[in-house]
């Protein structure tokens, strides 16, 4: 690597700080057509509906770090993790964030914008938005 290409890497950067750099980029651009994803789903329903705040930078790196969590907890159902029943109650995830929060992100998580659409002679690739 020429030092020109990457100034702020250095000897003295975490692992973590490193790998902030690359992902920082997705993160903006998840929070970004999640929102946008979401507003289109508000237009194209009949009538006035109450908007929930938008997603923002810190609640969607928390929503991509919950589930590495959650592989170390296994519980039948993702409401489970919030569950208030003693024999199932884990503080943590209702500390981090809220579940309707979490299952709100979950539902229009988006990875590409959907008014860029391939022309109808190009063979279908499901796979293109990510």
């Amino acid at each position: 690597m020429k030092k020109s290409e990457a100034p702020h890497i250095n000897k003295g950067i975490s692992p973590m700080s490193a790998l902030m750099l690359f992902f920082t980029k997705m993160f903006h651009l998840l929070v970004e057509h999640t929102n946008l994803y979401y507003q289109q789903h508000l237009d194209g329903q009949a009538g006035p509906r109450p908007r929930l705040p938008d997603i923002t930078l810190p609640s969607m790196m928390t929503f991509i770090d919950l589930p590495l969590q959650m592989g170390h907890e296994l519980r039948e159902t993702l409401r489970d993790y919030w569950s208030r029943f003693t024999q199932l109650h884990i503080p943590f995830y209702g500390e981090t964030t809220t579940r309707d929060g979490f299952l709100h992100i979950l539902r229009f998580l988006y990875f590409a914008e959907n008014s860029h659409r391939p022309d109808e002679s190009e063979e279908y690739d499901r796979i293109r938005k990510l």
